[in-house]
């Protein structure tokens, strides 16, 4: 097993050795897998990596290329020929080229299904037939079964020559036509007569997953279930493998990973993504901030006659914003959790807005009194200490109302919380807090 430090230290002995013209990998790489594997060229340069691809083994490649994010994956993949990437397709097992066949042409993906053998062919048509958030495209083809009518003795003896998969703790039970009849716990199979079939000990139990499950869902249910792994049936019920927690941990990682390119709004961007790509996505982005900017900046432009008599205001309106924006976001974090987890239904949403709006409210209670002290010191002005007070009270609880609702509608609405709520959130505390602020000292200063 590779650590995390040793994983690391490979990467930087063979950045160096790349950079330095020397075509070389550390010993300790032969224990890496296909995971060790993509986070070190994910981590190189554009040039560096097909330099480091050409020294890998054929049976590495497709493993590597399929464990590579996607935007990673399409880079490296297009500095590869024609005949490359073709050459690793056919050597590929099914759930791998169904991850490389997404990051070529519809055209050159159809010309490499049809040089497949049949039974790689069927597989990979039927994962084709759901789509990059369900279970079906990506369940894991490397499952045991038995046939209903093998006696338990039989498969004892079977099993003293077998290698099983990795995670793999039940047996999986076929008729002829391959549909899903139950499942063996491996550690019972002692328990039961040698002479008895296996059919007749199989037990079909709910644990099992459909094929158009979502992925997240699909997680969900191997880590609540206690096993390694479960069983993937179509709506024929044909089983058409497994789902392990290894796969679920896979997922789950994408996920959380996801979630923090999306708040840093680069989304599954590649590390040495050509220039004008990471640019054109960003560009999206630092739109969307500019009209949020432009619509507080409309608020503060409202109050220009306060702002001009009352000079101390500009001073102190980044503060008002800063404490709503903080409030905003740690409420926007927790509710976007609660949403991922599938803790936050509509059920608990009201409990957890009261709650919410109770911590802003005393926060800003005890904060406002700071902020009102040191500006009463500061400016020798106890009406100003006052208006910044409430404006900082307001703002908190706007914020904590805006953290929960805005990740809740967006989610509605189909529209990654992650990725959009901290712009609209931004925007409603600058809007809210520079308006209560300023509008309050209009009416009491001037």
């Amino acid at each position: 097993m590779v650590t995390n430090e040793q994983r690391e230290s490979a990467f930087l002995w063979v950045l160096d050795r790349l950079q330095e013209g020397q075509i070389a990998v550390p010993i300790i790489a032969k224990e890496f897998s296909a995971e060790d594997w993509a986070f070190i060229f994910e981590g190189l340069p554009k040039h560096l990596r097909l330099e480091l691809w050409q020294t890998l083994n054929e049976d590495k490649k497709s493993p590597i290329l399929a464990a590579m994010r996607d935007d990673s994956r399409e880079q490296l993949m297009s500095l590869l020929s024609a005949e490359n990437i073709e050459d690793v397709a056919l050597s590929s097992s099914a759930e791998h080229l169904v991850e490389i066949l997404d990051a070529l042409p519809n055209k050159v993906a159809k010309g490499l299904i049809q040089k497949l053998n049949p039974e790689d062919t069927e597989l990979v048509e039927e994962a084709l037939n759901y789509n990059d958030e369900q279970l079906g495209r990506y369940v894991n083809h490397d499952v045991y079964t038995v046939s209903k009518g093998i006696l338990i003795k039989d498969l004892l003896n079977e099993l003293k020559f077998e290698k099983l998969p990795p995670y793999t703790d039940s047996i999986l039970v076929v008729d002829d036509s391959g549909h899903y009849l139950g499942q063996i716990d491996i550690n019972q199979l002692f328990d039961y007569d040698e002479t008895q079939e296996v059919i007749q000990i199989a037990e079909f139990s709910d644990r099992v997953l459909a094929a158009d499950l979502d992925l997240f869902e699909a997680s969900e249910a191997v880590k609540s279930s206690g096993r390694s792994m479960l069983p993937v049936i179509n709506g024929q019920g044909r089983l058409l493998g497994r789902f392990s927690i290894k796969d679920a941990i896979d997922v789950y990682q994408e996920y959380y990973e996801s979630q923090m390119s999306h708040m840093g709004r680069v989304s599954d961007e590649d590390l040495f993504a050509p220039v004008f790509t990471s640019s054109r996505r960003r560009a999206v982005w630092l739109g969307i901030n500019l009209i949020t900017a432009f619509a507080a900046s409309i608020v503060i432009g409202l109050f220009d006659q306060v702002l001009a008599e009352v000079v101390t205001l500009a001073v102190l309106m980044p503060i008002v914003a800063s404490m709503g924006g903080i409030t905003g976001s740690q409420t926007l974090t927790l509710t976007i959790r609660g949403l991922a987890t599938g803790q936050l239904a509509k059920s608990n949403l009201h409990a957890l807005g009261n709650k919410e709006v109770l911590v802003a409210f005393f926060n800003g209670l005890l904060w406002a009194g700071v902020i009102s002290f040191i500006t009463s010191i500061w400016f020798d002005n106890n009406a100003l200490s006052a208006i910044i007070a409430f404006a900082v009270i307001i703002n908190m609880v706007i914020a904590a109302v805006a953290g929960i609702a805005i990740p809740v509608i967006l989610d509605k609405m189909g529209i990654d919380p992650a990725l959009a709520g901290s712009v609209i959130l931004t925007t409603v505390t600058d809007v809210v807090g520079f308006f209560v602020f300023l509008g309050s000292a209009s009416l009491l200063l001037l």
